[in-house]
């Protein structure tokens, strides 16, 4: 064990009461707790634990740190003197001196006060420890406590004179230019705002880019408030020590945790998500997302996202942890991710490969399993040694589904993988090395020396070292080669490792980046470290071969948010038009957004012509940003429309299929008197009809909610024009519609009632008719429901009439529900569910007889009883009781579901017939079913403990994407379901059946989200005992190893 140089702090009680507000606590005691709880056992002994795992041939495991000296380790960073830094987070989950007053339905919590930052803080049991390899033998031999009474700290890293600790909702700053681990005074709070409401969410990973930032990544359910710059959720922040600005760097994505830049400045990080290994991050784009509960965009005008990068392989949730192993001492794995998943105690090797201007992975090795349950990967660094560093939090629970405090605070490991090409480090410090000696670093096989090397240049900041590094830039290029900016290695080439390794080559395809490309590289960073980026150089480095100094140039250039010097606006034009790498040009794309005035408008229009990006994953939603961005301004807003005075633009595929439609939706979407007056400029600039109708579809999804309250009279006029002379398609009658056209209305509903109208677009007009309440369809949709064959127009039918509060609908539903099967039964009865006095007759025709009680869901039974109203709670009173099972008897239920299928064996063909009847309508299991529910197939499905609990009691844990919410409207109607979009004026609820209903913002008159889950109880209880077998059976069957 490691000779501490102050004793370790002591362990603190994990008591509660002090912690909630007395009607918090009652809550607290009654909350029933979720997902992978633990199940308090003690962890193994470290050699126990190290003989549970499974380690791929050629790598190996050591123990590098423990407890005591290790607790809860959440964090690890290397210093400029290879010692690990560990953040332990022993305080989690409750800042101490504060008290919860409330949860939210996500168990966010609100506390009565906000905390005072160090040093006068609410002192706290998290600390901050050093372990140091003095003799340089592999072994940490030296521990010291840097800080300690630490109340939620996070993250921490060193440089600029200093320490920066992550302590929310603070950023600190601990001044120590003298490197002697003692602060030379008081923390300074350089940011503040990072919300505390889930602390095992929120600001987390710290990390210093090329570019001199201080990165630091945002989990999904904390919110953030730094400095006016507000965001919902996750997001890819980052800090400049030189220029004191803040912002958000890139937005969305999964429970973000870590960042990883890659050996070419890429940004990436890990996620909470399954089938993929993390996130490849454009600047300033717009990732998925959890809308209901993480909140909109920062731009209601945003108009798509990007998704995760694409994965072949191991598919369950979730890489939290995850980085690109450039460290030169694991040849096989050089250039893969290496990707952590807590959940699965697991370590997976993945290749990248090219897509378009991203990425995809392909899994290749597991490098880790685990047989233990305490094994926990929360964090994953490479070393000085070219060794992967695991910090492992060291606990069987890992659900953050529960208030009360039953974590391991006493536990917490740091492993070593390793291969055999990995050797010990002697002692070193870079923070001493001369500049030569840097210079040098950064040419180093190691990704960690070369950006530690390039930090430290940062730290120095010597602009006599600009002229040497300029040169290394430029250097050993021809002439002629410098004025050549489309030269570049395939597009097609890897990540790109430091030296060259025919494994990635034989993978990939194309030609590794050479030692002197990463140098050249490593040098333009430094350039800018020491203040070397001017104009000058700018205006070279945009005709490097090498894209990636093209790349960062543009990065840097857009980053200034200043005009361009008029040189450099025509190399970035010129750029735009000739780029032959995509990557560059998706940076270019990010940097027009970036860009003020003239300059963005230009390398916008010239990018907006690029066909060969139509395709690309990224690049054609960068280009609508970067448009986007420009219209709020009105002198860039002019500066767009006369490039949209160009006809040749409209006939660019990007602009096509991309810009067209959207910006007439921003238009439209935002109703300004200019936006709407500058629709008809749009229609008159349109150089052909398919320009008109890309409008059109564009305009009416913007105008899709509350209604326009007034429509300029030039639009109004153009809307007249169209009608008059073009076909009356679908789309243009639903613009009209919603700009007021009464003859559409009426041509509208003569369309629905026409049985020669294509059933795709009876069904549009249905919905469109039932958004704007146009009463008078109300009779036509009764008549149709009778009539109509069609099980989905009649189905729309039912979910449209719920949006009218007339009295006859829910007698003609009953008078046809005898009729009805299936869904179209389930839809109805939902429906007459969805308004009290409809509810009053659809009980009482159980209560005549009409109806068998048991035909009544019990979700919309507790729809019914959650109106409150006497009669209906007088009904369901006198038919079913009390609708709900105690808790005590789903334990029971639960443990007699545990002997039956030890009593009896299941089949396991027949259960799959099982879960087609009862679960498919909602579920996924091995390609059978809907994507209502989550996708069961990467659950642990042969774990009694987590299956059971999740079938008898639905509502115990709740992912966090599958939240039902109860929207209730200002006319009395109440939906229940999922928000599958929440758009600035509508939000579209999906039921349980899988109707989609879109209601106008205007008219929710309260949403709130449910504790119930939107799968009911009681899914066994119509089962024979075979069936449940059958069921279990297939439920286990193929899945991965759990505990029975």
């Amino acid at each position: 064990m490691a000779a501490f140089a102050a004793d370790p702090p002591a362990s603190r009680p994990a008591g509660t009461d002090d912690k909630f507000d007395p009607k918090v606590q009652e809550f607290v005691k009654r909350f029933k707790a979720g997902g992978s709880l633990g199940d308090q056992s003690p962890a193994p002994k470290p050699a126990d634990a190290l003989a549970q795992f499974k380690v791929v041939d050629g790598l190996s495991m050591d123990l590098v740190a423990s407890e005591p000296a290790v607790r809860q380790p959440l964090y690890m960073n290397f210093d400029e003197r290879g010692r690990l830094w560990v953040v332990n987070y022993v305080q989690f989950p409750f800042p101490a001196g504060l008290k919860i007053v409330k949860y939210d339905q996500y168990l966010r919590a609100v506390f009565d006060k906000v905390p005072p930052p160090p040093p006068n803080h609410f002192k706290g049991a998290d600390y901050i420890t050093i372990h140091e390899d003095t003799d340089g033998n592999g072994s940490f031999d030296r521990t010291k406590v840097f800080l300690d009474g630490l109340n939620m700290a996070r993250s921490v890293v060193t440089g600029r004179g200093g320490v920066w600790v992550l302590h929310p909702p603070y950023l600190m700053f601990y001044p120590d230019a003298n490197r002697d681990d003692i602060p030379d005074g008081p923390p300074r709070v350089v940011l503040s705002g990072f919300g505390l409401e889930d602390t095992h969410s929120g600001a987390n990973s710290l990390a210093w880019g090329p570019d001199g930032w201080l990165y630091g990544a945002h989990g999904s359910t904390c919110t953030a408030d730094v400095r006016g710059v507000k965001f919902l959720g996750q997001a890819i922040w980052r800090y400049n020590p030189r220029t004191d600005e803040f912002e958000v760097f890139a937005e969305g994505g999964g429970n973000t945790y870590s960042i990883e830049f890659d050996a070419k400045g890429r940004v990436f990080s890990g996620t909470n998500y399954g089938d993929t290994r993390g996130l490849h991050y454009a600047q300033g784009a717009l990732y998925i997302k959890g809308w209901a509960k993480h909140g909109p965009a920062m731009s209601p005008y945003r108009f798509g996202w990007f998704e995760h990068m694409k994965s072949t392989g191991y598919k369950p949730r979730f890489p939290q942890t995850m980085l690109i192993y450039e460290g030169g001492a694991m040849p096989k794995y050089e250039g893969q991710v290496i990707a952590g998943m807590a959940l699965t105690s697991r370590y997976q090797a993945a290749k990248l490969a090219r897509d378009t201007s991203s990425f995809r992975s392909d899994d290749t090795d597991t490098l880790i399993e685990s047989s233990g349950k305490h094994f926990r990967p929360v964090d994953t660094k490479v070393g000085p040694d070219g060794a992967i560093y695991i910090a492992d939090w060291c606990d069987t629970r890992l659900s953050h589904l529960d208030p009360n405090d039953t974590w391991d605070k006493e536990t917490g490991r740091i492993w070593r993988l390793k291969s055999p090409e990995v050797k010990a480090v002697k002692p070193f410090d870079i923070g001493k090395a001369s500049n030569d000696e840097l210079i040098k670093l950064l040419a180093h096989p190691n990704k960690f020396q070369r950006q530690t090397a390039l930090r430290v240049l940062w730290d120095r900041n010597d602009k006599s070292l600009v002229t040497r590094l300029q040169t290394m830039v430029l250097a050993n290029l021809p002439a002629g080669e410098r004025a050549r900016p489309g030269r570049t290695q395939p597009a097609s080439s890897p990540v790109d490792p430091v030296r060259s390794n025919p494994s990635v080559q034989k993978v990939a395809g194309g030609t590794p980046a050479t030692p002197g490309d990463q140098l050249a590289l490593e040098s333009f960073w430094a350039v800018n470290a020491c203040g070397g980026f001017d104009d000058a150089f700018a205006a070279q480095c945009l005709a490097h071969p090498d894209e990636f100094i093209r790349y960062w140039t543009v990065r840097l250039l857009g980053d200034r948010r200043k005009p361009l010097a008029p040189a450099l606006h025509v190399a970035m034009f010129r750029l735009a038009r000739d780029e032959k790498v995509a990557e560059v040009r998706s940076q270019l794309a990010s940097t027009a957004t970036r860009l003020p005035g003239n300059d963005g408008v230009a390398i916008t229009r010239e990018l907006l012509l690029r066909a060969e990006d139509e395709k690309d994953i990224h690049i054609p939603l960068l280009l609508w940003w970067a448009v986007e961005s420009k219209v709020a301004n009105p002198d860039d807003r002019n500066r767009v429309m006369q490039m949209l005075l160009d006809s040749t633009l409209w006939e660019a595929p990007i602009v096509k299929k991309f810009i067209i439609s959207r910006l007439g939706q921003r238009f439209t979407a935002e109703r300004s008197e200019k936006n709407l007056r500058d629709c008809e400029l749009l229609f008159q600039m349109a150089p052909n009809p398919a320009a008109v109708d890309e409008l059109i579809k564009g305009m009416e999804a913007g105008l899709q909610g509350d209604p326009v309250k007034s429509v300029p009279p030039a639009l109004a006029t153009k809307v007249a024009e169209l009608w008059a002379t073009r076909e009356h398609t679908p789309l243009l009658t639903s613009f009209a519609v919603r700009l007021g056209h009464a003859p559409a209305a009426d041509t509208a509903l003569a369309r629905l009632t026409d049985a020669k109208t294509p059933e795709a677009d009876r069904r549009k007009t249905i919905a469109l008719l039932a958004e704007r309440r146009v009463e008078s369809a109300v009779p036509a949709f009764l008549k149709l429901l009778r009539f109509e064959k069609s099980e989905a127009l009649r189905l729309d039918l039912v979910t449209a009439l719920q949006r009218f509060g007339t009295a006859t609908i829910a007698h003609e539903l009953l008078d046809l529900y005898p009729g009805f099967s299936g869904r179209l039964r389930d839809t109805a009865q939902a429906a007459l569910a969805s308004r009290a006095d409809w509810a009053r007759r659809l009980l009482a025709a159980v209560d005549e007889g009409q109806l068998k009680k048991e035909q009544v869901a019990i979700g919309n039974l507790l729809a019914i009883a959650a109106y409150k109203d006497t009669a209906c709670d007088a009904l369901i009173k006198k038919h079913w009781g009390r609708l709900n099972k105690t808790t005590e008897e789903k334990q029971d239920q639960i443990a007699k579901i545990r002997t039956l299928l030890k009593t009896g064996k299941g089949d396991e063909k027949a259960g799959r017939e099982v879960f087609k009847m009862a679960c498919a309508a909602c579920h996924k299991l091995n390609n059978d079913g809907a994507a209502i529910g989550p996708d069961l197939t990467g659950y642990e499905r042969d774990n009694l403990d987590f299956i059971l609990p999740a079938i008898v009691d639905p509502s115990l844990a709740i992912r966090e994407e599958y939240t039902a919410f109860n929207v209730t409207t200002h006319d009395g109607q109440s939906l229940t379901g999922l928000l599958v979009e929440v758009a600035p004026r509508a939000v579209t609820v999906m039921d349980l059946v899988g109707n989609k209903t879109a209601l106008p913002r205007e008219q929710v008159k309260d949403m709130q989200a449910s504790a119930l889950s939107l799968m009911p109880e009681g899914l066994l209880d119509a089962m024979s005992e075979q069936q449940v077998r059958d069921l279990f059976a297939y439920f286990m069957a193929g899945a991965r190893p759990g505990k029975k």
